[in-house]
Formats: structure tokens, sequence, C-alpha cells
């Protein structure tokens, strides 16, 4: 346990009723955001955080313009934002239009919950800490995920996409089920 540096729990969720991003009107995405920051913005005690939008985005209403600059490159450089599509596959695939509109990040006052907003999916979600502790990451990322689906079906219907017999719906094929990936850093 001593060697194990940090662990994480992440995955990616798609929002019922609204086309997957490669497929995304610029309307839609903002409709993406809109539902999950309404959502993020009601959790309480160690999930209650703050979005930042992209900087130049003009999508969210309380930061026009989004974050400045140098608070996204903060981000970049502790690993904690997305950076805008350079692969062939990801711009073939349409997930570079109306950059950086409707795109942002979520993160819980402890940064150690976050969410992105509409990069390879409608929503990123991350649980993460130093050490090897992955009951509590686990139990953090599980009410995340719940606390933001009940928020928003209690505001407008909206859950996230799931069948019952493939599971959750998310861009990348591979990721079909539940979308979950699991990792330790570990020190050798």
């Amino acid at each position: 346990a001593a060697r194990i540096r940090s662990t994480r729990i992440r995955t990616g969720r798609s929002l019922s009723g609204i086309p997957l991003p490669p497929s995304c009107t610029k309307a839609e995405r903002r409709e993406v955001e809109a539902k999950m920051t309404s959502a993020l913005m009601t959790l309480e005690g160690p999930l209650k955080g703050d979005y930042y939008a992209l900087s130049g985005s003009q999508s969210y209403a309380p930061k026009p313009g989004g974050m400045t600059a140098e608070q996204e490159e903060k981000f970049r450089v502790e690993h904690f934002l997305f950076q805008e599509p350079d692969s062939t596959l990801l711009i073939s695939g349409k997930m570079h239009r109306d950059w950086p509109d409707a795109r942002g990040i979520w993160h819980n006052d402890l940064k150690n919950a976050l969410v992105w907003t509409n990069e390879e999916d409608h929503m990123r979600v991350i649980s993460m800490e130093m050490g090897f502790d992955i009951v509590n990451v686990f139990k953090r990322f599980v009410d995340l995920c719940n606390n933001v689906e009940s928020s928003m079906t209690a505001a407008s219907g909206t859950k996230f996409a799931h069948n019952e017999h493939l599971g959750d719906s998310l861009t990348c094929p591979a990721n079909r089920g539940t979308g979950r990936r699991s990792s330790m850093l570990i020190k050798l």
C-alpha cells in the first residue's frame, strides 16, 4: 500500500434524449451544459463545488467568457482538464465543432471529484485521491453520479442514457456498459 500514490475511477455518461456529441448541435450541447451545471450546483457537503466554462465560451451565463486562459492552463498542468480535440479520429467525428462553446469542468471544493462537460461524452465523471482508499473513491464516484442524475430528473425529467441489455450509452463503443475505468498510480 505504501507504493500506491493515487487512486482514480472514471466513466462517461450521456443524457437520455440528446444525441451523442458527434451528432449534437450547438443548441443541444448548450442544453447538456445547462442541465448538468444546474444539477452539479445543487450538490452539498463534500460534493459542493463550482463550474468553470472553458476560456472563450459564452454559454454559461453566471461566468460569461468562461474561465481565464491562465485558469485553463493551470487546470491542464494539474491534469484536471481536457484539451481541444486534435486527433484525426475525433476531428472526423466532429468533436471539435463550436469549440469551446458549452464545454467546461466542474470540481468539488476538495478537487477530488471532477465532471467534464461535452468532451468526448456529454459528461465525464472522475473521482480520485492520493493514496489507496479505493472504497472511498468508489463511494464518492457513485454518490456523484447518483446525485447528478437524481437532481436532473427532479428538475427536468432527464436521466442518463441507459439500456437494460447493453448498459450505459457512450460515444466510444468500447465504453458501452459501465464505461468505468479504475486505476492506481504505483511507484515502482
